[in-house]
């Protein structure tokens, strides 16, 4: 800077820049994902209650039936829920599924059955609260089993299907009593692993 005619080394004032106002961030992109998620959770939950309410009304359909095979277990609510041949999806969709490789109901050896968690009537949906000393009644045409649990709640993954040989858990052990075993999946989310209970029979009616 020049001063009276001579440089000094005076700096050159500057005028303070103005701070620019910060914008104000948008949520719209929060907004959208709580949005979907929101449609999501509703659909499956939609979707659980139409399949539970259609099952219920099949349920009452075929234990109606004189020829029917159902179970009851307290424990889960005490409602008939029928026993259909198989374990498909497509089975499940109308009852608990009977693996059709295993005894029958008050047979000895071992009557395996499996049932939905989630929706479809969801009759397995509680199979974790059960107990030793639970009872579970399957009634065939005009016979009911009664069969006390004897092994709790446990979990086996997919690859321990020992759980379905005569007897339970002993594959190649020759079958002395009747038995029931009750599989479903292990948590609400899907998995390969099965949660089993079993029981032994220890009453016959009819």
């Amino acid at each position: 800077m020049r001063e009276n005619g001579r440089m000094t080394s005076s700096p050159i004032p500057v005028a303070p820049r103005k701070a620019t106002p910060r914008r104000p961030r948008k949520a719209w992109g929060w907004l959208v994902m709580v949005i979907v998620v929101i449609l999501l959770v509703g659909g499956v939950v939609g979707a659980l209650l139409v399949s539970n309410a259609v099952a219920a009304s099949r349920y009452a359909d075929e234990v109606s039936s004189s020829d029917a095979t159902w179970i009851s277990v307290e424990r889960l609510g005490g409602e008939k829920v029928p026993v259909v041949t198989g374990t498909s999806l497509s089975d499940l969709r109308h009852g608990v599924g009977w693996y059709a490789s295993t005894a029958s109901p008050g047979q000895v050896g071992n009557f395996a059955l499996a049932g939905h968690r989630l929706g479809w009537g969801q009759p397995f949906a509680e199979l974790g609260a059960m107990r030793v000393g639970d009872q579970i009644e399957v009634t065939h045409g005009a016979t009911t089993y009664t069969y006390t649990v004897v092994t709790g709640p446990t979990v086996v993954s997919a690859r321990e299907t020992d759980v379905l040989a005569a007897v339970p858990g002993g594959v190649g052990r020759v079958p002395t009593k009747a038995m029931i075993t009750l599989t479903t999946a292990a948590s609400l989310l899907p998995s390969p692993d099965r949660l089993v209970v079993v029981g032994e029979l220890t009453a016959t009616q009819g």
